[in-house]
């Protein structure tokens, strides 16, 4: 969506700057054509602006095509370069680097505001044993059909992005910790009642959660740390379950 809307303003602004150098272009030459033929007859003279008109008319826009054409191949490359750097290649998530920087960002940005952030870290309950049984590329399937399903189910606005692994994290504003534990169930849920069709075998899969509301004078880190800590919790005591940070 966002590269949609980029390449879009990118557009816009090189069809303005078209606009404006074939005015500019007409202009011009009609100015010089003008001062030139200035003495000449009258037929010579229309003939001549006729001509001052036309040329730029038609090169102008040609040679600025070619240029857009250009800008914009450039554009897709390097908005390539910046989704390749932020997000997740296989699930389209947010990476881990691009988690860190705008879960700092967002962070800092609830602190000042005193609006409670939640964290969830969610990890995929015995990953292995569908690698294992249905081979790499099942697990692949698994892991693009459980990012869609956490999509779907985090809040509007909700950074969602993967750690790496089987490992995901949420990162949302909530009201309290019971709106945070709801959030948390709700994943939960989503991820227990939902089925992948890989090769026409259905395979389901749960997911464990450890979730953690911001304290003041927390980091990314120290927040991160203590819902990894109730992701453990919650596996210890059967997977399938979130568990609240201390």
């Amino acid at each position: 969506m966002l590269a949609n809307q980029s390449t879009k303003a990118f557009l816009a602004s090189q069809i303005r700057l078209s606009g404006i150098v074939v005015m500019a272009s007409i202009a011009l030459s009609v100015t010089l054509v003008w001062f030139a033929v200035a003495d000449v007859a009258a037929e010579f003279r229309f003939i001549s602006l006729l001509y001052a008109v036309l040329i730029p008319a038609v090169v102008a826009p040609l040679a600025m095509s070619y240029t857009v054409w250009q800008n914009l191949k450039n554009h897709h490359l390097h908005a390539e370069v910046r989704r390749l750097a932020n997000c997740d290649d296989l699930t389209g998530l947010a990476n881990r680097r691009s988690f860190t920087r705008e879960g700092a960002r967002r962070l800092a940005t609830a602190a000042a505001g005193d609006t409670p952030l939640g964290l969830l870290i969610i990890d995929i309950d015995w990953f292995k044993q569908v690698n294992d049984r249905y081979g790499h590329e099942a697990g692949d399937e698994m892991l693009i059909h459980i990012a869609r399903k956490l999509q779907q189910g985090s809040p509007s606005g909700a950074l969602v992005a993967r750690l790496g692994g089987e490992e995901f994290t949420v990162l949302c504003n909530v009201s309290d910790q019971q709106d945070l534990s709801t959030i948390a169930e709700t994943l939960r849920r989503e991820a227990e009642d939902a089925c992948l069709l890989y090769r026409g075998e259905p395979i389901r899969v749960t997911i464990s959660l450890g979730v953690a509301i911001a304290r003041p004078g927390d980091t990314l880190s120290s927040v991160l740390s203590r819902a990894d800590n109730a992701l453990y919790a919650a596996k210890n005591c059967g997977r399938n379950r979130f568990a609240l940070a201390a």
